[in-house]
């Protein structure tokens, strides 16, 4: 004999009459069950449902061309001659990667982390810190701010070294151009205490008309002909330079270069931490069964395009080689689908092969970390970048610089905006 099934008012009622009181929030705890029960699955559980392969390849292909075209946007910015014209619009797109990078640093990844080291099979000794995501987001901030300043200080000792040993060159020269000066002084001389001669009749008389002194004149003009050469373009650089700029103190000058090197850490740093990030969005998405997939590939796509896109402004802004913009852009448009490869591959072989304690650990850890690394390069360089922006196209006496501060707050809030809206499903 089976137990008749009851709903929830009916099993209410009938507690009710047999004397128990069922309290509003107990019902209410089992009515939000309810409704949560099959809309989400936690790490630490096997897999479960249905799931279809060609499904999960199709969104695989999907979102890599999504990712592509993402990144590609603003790489291929560099050759279009309207956005070289204006390089505004290049600086807009800057400011909406910004808010981007914020978004995806706290609600996609530390938030994210926070969730799984509140899973039932994270360890119990993890369990007794309660704010464990946050000192792992801190050890990330502290881990990217020392591997920063230590690529600083290494590109700057570079750069001192190479600006050294030109400037050294550039000594040599100007000792010849001394002596240069010197022979020319000679020259001089004849000139202003007689008439038009030619230079060997100046030097006869200032050497003496013997043998010996017609042939150390022959030497001279020879000398002073060598020194009529034109300077190189690059020597003639460092004498541009020190003529408009009086004298250079090479030891405390900041290296003219240090702007780029900062811009290329920063990209080469925030490609790290959002193709680690997209790998392991990847694994979740291809997790899922065919029910809640599809609601998800809508929320991926513009996930991955507004990350592809920040993460593409970042490589143009450091000035990459072409063919290094390509390997890095591939590099990301390919973090996603790896993931959900590596997730179907792994359901194929065994549902449970991606689940339990290890597995949400390790998730854990890292999605916090690269949050902690992300929240650093947006705080300290690329808000530093908005800045800079700001003060450039906003200064008094631009045009428009009303207009243009507006737009540049606009975009840095709706790149925000937008990415914490995706991260309501990823």
């Amino acid at each position: 004999m089976t137990a008749p099934s009851l709903s929830i008012e009916e099993s209410t009622r009938y507690l009710t009459a047999l004397g128990y009181r069922v309290s509003a929030p107990l019902y209410a705890e089992v009515v939000t069950a309810a409704n949560m029960e099959g809309s989400g699955r936690s790490l630490c559980e096997g897999f479960t449902g249905s799931y279809s392969l060609g499904l999960h390849i199709g969104a695989m292909f999907l979102i890599l061309f999504v990712s592509l075209l993402g990144t590609a946007i603003p790489i291929l910015g560099k050759w279009i001659p309207w956005l070289v014209k204006f390089p505004f619009v290049f600086s807009v797109a800057k400011s909406a990667a910004t808010g981007v990078l914020l978004s995806v640093s706290t609600i996609h990844l530390i938030y994210e982390g926070a969730k799984a080291f509140s899973e039932n099979c994270i360890p119990a000794p993890l369990k007794t810190y309660g704010p464990l995501y946050f000192l792992f987001a801190l050890i990330g901030v502290l881990l990217m701010q020392a591997l920063d300043m230590q690529l600083a200080d290494i590109a700057e000792r570079w750069i001192k070294a190479k600006l050294k040993a030109e400037a050294e060159e550039t000594n040599t020269d100007n000792k010849d151009d001394k002596a240069c000066r010197g022979l020319s002084s000679a020259v001089e001389v004849g000139v202003a205490s007689g008439p038009a001669q030619s230079d060997e009749v100046l030097i006869d008389e200032r050497a003496g008309v013997s043998a010996e002194g017609n042939a150390k004149a022959t030497v001279l003009v020879a000398s002073l002909k060598d020194c009529e050469a034109p300077l190189s373009p690059k020597h003639q650089h460092h004498f541009d330079e020190a003529a408009a700029h009086g004298h250079q103190h090479l030891s405390v000058a900041p290296p003219p270069d240090m702007g780029s090197i900062t811009r290329v850490i920063s990209a080469v740093c925030m490609e790290f931490g959002v193709t680690l990030h997209s790998v392991f969005v990847g694994l979740t998405v291809g997790l899922t069964t065919d029910s809640e997939l599809k609601p998800l590939i809508v929320a991926l796509v513009f996930h991955q395009l507004f990350e592809g896109m920040a993460m593409g402004s970042r490589l143009a802004d450091a000035k990459f080689r072409t063919i290094l913009d390509i390997v890095l852009a591939l590099v990301f448009a390919t973090s996603a689908p790896a993931g959900m490869a590596a997730a179907a591959i792994a359901v194929s072989v065994s549902p449970a092969a991606m689940s339990g304690s290890g597995f949400v650990t390790l998730v854990a850890v890292l999605d916090t970390l690269c949050g902690g690394i992300l929240l650093y390069l947006a705080f300290t360089l690329l808000l530093g970048d908005f800045v800079a922006d700001v003060r450039h196209y906003c200064a008094d006496g631009q045009r428009y610089r009303i207009a243009k501060k507006i737009t540049l707050f606009v975009a840095l809030w709706v790149g925000m905006g937008l990415m914490a809206l995706v991260g309501n499903w990823l």
